[in-house]
């Protein structure tokens, strides 16, 4: 996989592109993924993800956002997904005032070479989220663009999304979490001493103490950490080994 930033865009192949936050990668994500990498294939062209950095709620709202996925965690799993190009643009105030059809235009079909392009149901872009799937499908018809809207994915009547999974963690639900997203809810990174510090952006559960699973260099064993200021505590001294914690409990 080939992954990019807006200042380092180098395509040379026409794509499918899928627009999304990507937050979490639950399964209403891996069902527009499915359908990118279903329309690539069919058309012979080159899956392409393009998210944003920062996350637009984040930056629209001045403040933190507990972020599911920390940037690294996402590119790792973004990695085994069969993406060819994952494009993180930036988000910025420049950006935050493109109107719609200048996205798509200058953006989705000069810099991205799309020739089809996969979205969520009620998706909107551009300039104060003027920009529809209405719109898209009128821009990208003039562009030779085919446009896939993809439905929601609900669960026991709720409709999957980040915000949904970020209530879940703060619950301390991670079976249910795991049967949304198809993976533990997991913490990645270089130990200090016997404590994970994680990315100062990453969602974390309450203070306390929880049953995982640590892989410390690709070792794994049950263990139970404890969760206090964001920091994670393990039960022994692993400096600068590599770990990844998986909450079970």
């Amino acid at each position: 996989m080939i992954h990019m930033t807006s200042q380092n865009i180098k395509i040379s192949q026409p794509t499918a592109v899928a627009i999304g936050k990507f937050d979490g990668v639950h399964r209403g994500h891996m069902a527009l993924l499915d359908e990118l990498k279903l329309v690539a294939s069919y058309r012979g062209l080159a899956p392409l993800v393009l998210t944003f950095d920062p996350h637009p709620i984040a930056f629209f709202k001045r403040a933190r956002l507990p972020l599911i996925l920390d940037p690294f965690e996402k590119v790792s799993l973004f990695e085994t997904l069969g993406i060819d190009y994952y494009l993180e643009y930036r988000f910025d105030e420049q950006f935050a005032k493109t109107e719609p059809e200048d996205f798509l235009y200058n953006v989705v079909h000069k810099k991205l070479n799309a020739r089809a392009l996969v979205v969520a149901e009620g998706y909107r872009f551009g300039r104060g989220g003027a920009g529809d799937v209405s719109l898209l499908r009128r821009v990208c018809g003039g562009l030779g663009i085919e446009v896939q809207e993809i439905g929601h994915v609900v669960h026991e009547g709720h409709k999957i999304s980040s915000d949904y999974l970020r209530k879940l963690v703060a619950g301390g639900d991670f079976e249910l979490f795991k049967a949304l997203c198809g993976r533990d809810f997991s913490v990645t990174g270089k130990a200090r001493g016997s404590a994970l510090i994680p990315h100062p952006d990453k969602l974390l559960p309450p203070d306390g103490v929880y049953e995982t699973i640590v892989s410390i260099d690709g070792k794994a064993q049950k263990q139970d950490v404890q969760v206090d200021r964001h920091k994670i505590t393990l039960i022994e001294n692993i400096d600068n080994k590599n770990v990844i914690i998986n909450f079970k409990k």
